[in-house]
């Protein structure tokens, strides 16, 4: 790690902290970073953020220590958020490749924040994965415990509502974007249900307003952070009718009876748009004028038919669904697209590129329909299982999907699939009250192309 610059200047003291902060992060832009996307942490602007947050010195040089391939991954991504957010700030964001209009609206919700607190999403975007120098598998929830381990919010100024608002965003931050990708439903909202600290928000129709607006905003952020025009306006609007549709299920607000069975009611609806999102539709619909959603719809309606074909089933989607599917809005695919999205496909071991001719690999249906069973007559016959709870699905030990292997052949062996289900090790994590059931692929593939 380069040199931590402790600029005499730059001193976080409750007084000045909030001033300096703003300045600080306004100061960073897209051609700053990629001016020194591959060094920041010799930068002095890497050492004014460690002064503002003095515990980030430890945790980044651990970090580094440990994993030096995420520590560089996680920093230029940080400091990325902050340099789109200025750009949705300034109402012009021509590297998104979005004109005014597409932006307008993403603008005005960062206004909104904005005016109840300027450095609510400032510090979110700092903070919210320093998680993935200790936890990657559950960062977003290890990045708001260290936020308060390390007290990096203590004698900030900052008001309680404020501090809240910051620690349940960095703690959930991951509940929109899975929703959208299809690896959660929107029962992935139910545990926000039993956050200590979520229910003072939950108290008050301002502040789920806030909180709702903030995860949104978030959301986004954190794509560009990655990937600068990776959203199309499209996918803007999408996201903002998410954060629509939740105000609409938390206005039950006093009742977190109503609020579940609103998730519930949700979830159902959505199964549908998951499966398209194994289609990489959440990324691709309406990047080309074929890919629409009644495009994806075809493709899963024909999945369907030739899976209910294969395995010589007599049924339609809707009975198929409430029959065999009936336990997948309780699941969350914990980092499951690397299986999904190539399963879908069929498996290439190459980009894939979604043609008009592209067909849906019944496997998927196979794979979530086994799935499902194993759940079901988990909590029928297990004891340690709780009933009708989340389930996170870890897949492990498969290949990844720009390796060409025999995985998915693998997969077309009659029985291959229920072997590997039946296999998996199911635990549960008691503190989240949620299932857990890992599905390990090792040994069920081979290099082609060694």
């Amino acid at each position: 790690m380069g040199v931590i610059k402790q600029s005499g200047d730059i001193l976080a003291s409750e007084k000045d902290f909030g001033d300096k902060l703003l300045a600080f992060s306004r100061s960073i832009s897209l051609d700053w970073l990629d001016r020194n996307r591959e060094h920041i942490d010799e930068t002095s602007e890497f050492g004014t953020l460690i002064s503002l947050f003095p515990p980030l010195k430890e945790i980044c040089r651990k970090g580094l220590d440990e994993d030096p391939q995420e520590f560089f991954r996680t920093l230029p991504h940080t400091f990325q958020t902050q340099a789109a957010y200025n750009r949705i700030c300034s109402g012009d964001f021509p590297e998104s490749g979005l004109d005014g209009d597409d932006i307008r609206d993403v603008c005005n919700l960062a206004l909104s924040i904005a005016s109840f607190s300027p450095l609510v999403i400032p510090i979110i975007l700092w903070l919210h994965d320093i998680g993935r120098f200790e936890d990657k598998r559950r960062h977003n929830e290890k990045s708001a415990e260290m936020i308060s381990e390390f007290r990096l919010l203590k004698d900030r100024g900052l008001s309680g509502e404020e501090a809240t608002l910051i620690k349940t965003v960095v703690r959930h931050h991951l509940l929109i974007g899975t929703l959208y990708t299809g690896e959660s439903s929107y029962l992935s909202f139910e545990p926000l249900l039993r956050d200590g600290e979520f229910r003072t928000i939950l108290s008050n129709k301002a502040s789920i307003e806030l909180f709702l607006d903030s995860l949104t905003l978030f959301t986004m952020i954190d794509v560009w952070g990655y990937h600068i025009n990776d959203i199309s306006p499209t996918m803007i609007g999408n996201y903002l009718e998410i954060r629509e549709e939740m105000g609409q299920i938390f206005a039950a607000a006093g009742d977190p009876s109503e609020i579940r069975k609103g998730l519930q009611e949700k979830s159902r609806k959505h199964l549908d748009w998951r499966l398209m999102g194994y289609m990489m539709a959440f990324s691709k619909i309406g990047k080309k004028p074929h890919l629409t959603l009644d495009f994806y719809a075809g493709m899963i309606a024909d999945g369907f038919e030739r899976y209910v074909g294969r395995e010589g089933l007599s049924t339609d989607w809707d009975r198929f669904k409430e029959e065999h599917l009936d336990k997948i809005d309780q699941v969350q695919f914990k980092y499951g697209l690397g299986v999904l999205i190539p399963l879908t496909y069929g498996g290439t071991g190459k980009k894939m590129h979604l043609t008009e001719d592209t067909k849906v690999n019944p496997n998927l249906f196979h794979l979530l329909v086994n799935i499902n069973d194993r759940i079901r007559k988990e909590e029928e016959s297990n004891s340690q299982s709780i009933s009708n709870a989340l389930w996170n699905v870890v897949f492990k030990g498969y290949p990844p999907w720009n390796r060409t292997t025999d995985f998915h052949q693998r997969l077309n062996q009659p029985g291959r699939i229920e072997e590997i289900v039946s296999k998996g090790k199911v635990t549960v994590d008691k503190d989240e009250g949620i299932n857990v059931l890992e599905i390990d692929y090792k040994g069920y593939w081979d290099d082609i192309d060694r």
